[in-house]
């Protein structure tokens, strides 16, 4: 499924009809950028993927674009590289959302890439929402049954998607958490946030990411933690982490449309 660029800049030129200006220069034609608040524990699942799963997902990504590939990262200072399925799941806010709540709920299957240019980065292979959103390989997507519940002392994970093939259930403790930092190199992949068939948000934040208190839960073997996601199925945690404070961004959207 190969990118279209006319159809993505006819709808991207659509949207930006409808934004207020302060978000875009309608004159030199700048990114849309776009503010969003990521509320407090935003969780990431790490799952490290052996040698046949990352042929599987490079082979995924092969089908929309020839200019990324899996790399290997280190989630932790001092962790030896690996390569990596991170589930990341968050509920967010944004002056732009047209729902009456205000707040959404997503999912994403995310990896790590190079693109061929250089640049290094994130990709999201799939996600699920639970309201109407857009993106350059759907441009609209509808919303699917997504449930992050925070509770005082555990969290539950739900979701599923028939579309995507992704399957997930988990409930993590947060209680004896430890206090940890994550990797620079984990951070830095965050400036450019692709989607599978190229096109990238060039994402901005500040010292609430670059200085956030990172908790990482204990993950017990006993739990149940069931991930399926297209032909391949997960069932066990390699490390978790959430960051403990609400995190603001700026997404400059399709910025290399």
């Amino acid at each position: 499924m190969k990118l279209n660029f006319k159809l993505l800049k006819f709808v991207y030129n659509g949207v930006l009809t409808g934004m207020p200006l302060v978000a875009y220069n309608p004159i030199s034609k700048n990114t849309l950028n776009v503010p969003l608040t990521v509320a407090p524990q935003s969780t990431y699942i790490n799952l490290r993927l052996n040698e046949e799963q990352t042929t599987y997902l490079d082979n995924y990504i092969k089908d929309y674009t020839d200019t990324l590939e899996i790399v290997p990262i280190s989630i932790f200072p001092g962790e030896k590289e690996a390569n990596y399925l991170s589930i990341n799941i968050y509920n967010c806010s944004s002056s732009i959302f047209m729902n009456d709540e205000k707040s959404i709920t997503r999912c994403e299957v995310n990896t790590y890439v190079r693109h061929k240019d250089g640049n290094y980065g994130t990709i999201i292979l799939d996600y699920l929402c639970n309201d109407l959103s857009m993106d350059p390989v759907n441009i609209f997507k509808r919303k699917e049954p997504i449930d992050f519940i925070q509770g005082n002392i555990s969290n539950v994970i739900k979701g599923e998607s028939d579309s995507d093939k992704i399957l997930l259930e988990y409930t993590y403790n947060t209680l004896g958490t430890i206090k940890t930092t994550i990797s620079d190199n984990l951070i830095k992949y965050t400036d450019n946030i692709y989607y599978k068939n190229g096109i990238m948000d060039k994402v901005y934040y500040d010292s609430s990411l670059v200085n956030a208190e990172v908790k990482r839960p204990l993950v017990n073997l006993e739990d149940k933690f069931l991930f399926k996601y297209r032909d391949l199925l997960f069932n066990r945690i390699s490390n978790i982490f959430y960051f403990d404070n609400e995190i603001r961004f700026i997404g400059g959207m399709w910025d290399n449309l």
